[in-house]
Order: C-alpha cells, then sequence, then structure tokens
C-alpha cells in the first residue's frame, strides 16, 4: 500500500464530508454525485492507497443509504476482487451485509454480517444499528 498525498487525502477526505452532509439534508442526487466526484480523485491504483478501503466504504454506504444497492455492491466486490482486502479485517464484509440488508436480500446480508461478527467477535456491531446484529440472530 502506498501513502496517499496528505494534501489530497485532505481534499478528498473533505469532499466525502461535504457528500454525507448532503445526503443527511436529504439531496441525494447532489450527495452521490460529490461522492463519486471524491472518488474519482483518487488515482489508480484505485485499491492501492492507505486510505483506499475507507474511501470505498465511504462510497458504497453513500450509495446503500440512497437506494443504489447495484452500485454500492459492484464497488465491494471490485474491493474484494482487487486482493487488497485481508481475511481479519471484518469491516468491508460488514458494509457489504448492511448493504444487502437494506437491499432485502437476506440471505446474502446474514453470510456477510455473520462473517464480520465472526472475524471481529461481535465489535462490528458496536455503534450500529441494532438491526444488523439482529440479522444473524435468526
Amino acid at each position: 500500500m502506498q501513502d496517499l498525498d496528505i494534501s489530497l487525502r485532505d481534499e478528498i477526505d473533505l469532499a466525502f464530508r461535504s457528500a454525507k452532509q448532503r445526503l443527511r439534508e436529504g439531496d441525494i442526487d447532489v450527495a452521490v454525485k460529490l461522492g463519486e466526484k471524491a472518488w474519482d480523485r483518487l488515482p489508480e491504483p484505485k485499491f492501492g492507497w492507505d486510505v483506499s478501503q475507507s474511501y470505498v466504504h465511504a462510497l458504497a454506504l453513500m450509495y446503500r443509504d440512497s437506494g443504489r444497492f447495484a452500485d454500492g455492491i459492484a464497488l465491494m466486490h471490485a474491493l474484494f476482487a482487487s486482493d487488497t482486502v485481508l481475511e481479519y479485517e471484518d469491516r468491508p464484509r460488514f458494509v457489504l451485509g448492511t448493504i444487502y440488508y437494506e437491499m432485502g436480500d437476506m440471505e446474502n446480508a446474514r453470510r456477510w454480517l455473520g462473517e464480520a461478527n465472526r472475524i471481529s467477535k461481535g465489535r462490528c456491531f458496536r455503534e450500529e444499528p441494532e438491526k444488523y446484529r439482529k440479522a444473524i440472530a435468526k
């Protein structure tokens, strides 16, 4: 993993914060466009930077929260296909599980949330909506 230039990282961070704020305000289309522009600012290789996963998660969660589930799933699968997700990393699995949950695909939601739970020994559910933990309890 390469370290992203700090000034570029700060710019991208600010863009994602702006996008999240717009999403909270209900301006979904603008929020998603801002999130995608922030992601586009990340140089190639997209998944080769120290901050790549956090940016993938930010955009994938934005897709989830805006109902663009297919885009979120595609982005998360691209992350897994990049072979940069390590076997002990629960967050990518958790994020993917929440996307499947929100789109109503409980089989895949339980699969990915269960994996995240196994890896994290339950820590992945801290400060997250209870519905995700309950999904694997069934």
